[in-house]
């Protein structure tokens, strides 16, 4: 089985009978739970958060220390990784590193590594018809700008689809008619005293 670690930035390695391999490898999972104090002393649960999963791996080096310096440059430039061995994953970071040097690997050195899953998002996108600020920005550099707008302020504009003498009519239609609000009472009906 070929094991492999591969970064975006520090290339790969490769684990093959004349530089090294994997002896230990596995994956932990795991949660947090958010604990509130209540009066007598106890606490209730009230949320589960998942944690990152993570990888720990190790394995030896032989043939020189090219390997675990590049293992050190990865964990040093935070670099993206991709693991395939028995366990697979990819969008890790190294977040432990031990590297021990032995009298009997003398041209190599034993490692141990943590290697974390990063959560990457994006942020959504979604188009609602407007122009963006830079278009804006950009047709006032050219010249081509939109008429500007003006504060009305009280007074009722009028849309060029609607001409100015249907509108008038449309508000005339409604002065002086309006019956959906309560008529004001001539005399008042209790003045306080019984």
């Amino acid at each position: 089985m070929g094991y492999r670690i591969t970064g975006e930035k520090c290339g790969s390695i490769r684990f093959e009978p004349d530089t090294g391999t994997i002896n230990k490898e596995g994956i932990t999972m795991s949660s947090k739970m958010t604990e509130n104090a209540i009066e007598d002393g106890s606490s209730i649960n009230d949320h589960v958060i998942k944690s990152s999963e993570q990888f720990p791996i190790g394995g030896i080096l032989v043939g020189g220390n090219a390997d675990a310096d590049r293992l050190t440059r990865m964990w040093k430039e935070r670099d993206l990784l991709t693991y395939s061995g028995r366990v697979r994953g990819n969008n890790l970071i190294i977040t432990n590193l031990s590297i021990t040097s032995e009298y009997k690997n003398a041209g190599g050195c034993s490692f141990t590594a943590t290697l974390q899953k990063a959560n990457i998002t994006t942020s959504a996108y979604i188009e609602i018809g407007e122009t963006l600020m830079s278009q804006d920005d950009a047709r006032e550099k050219t010249g081509n700008k939109t008429a500007a707008t003006k504060n009305a302020g009280m007074t009722t504009t009028v849309s060029e689809a609607i001409t100015g003498n249907a509108y008038t009519s449309y508000v005339n239609s409604y002065n002086g008619k309006s019956s959906g609000g309560p008529s004001s009472r001539k005399t008042a009906g209790y003045d306080g005293v019984r």
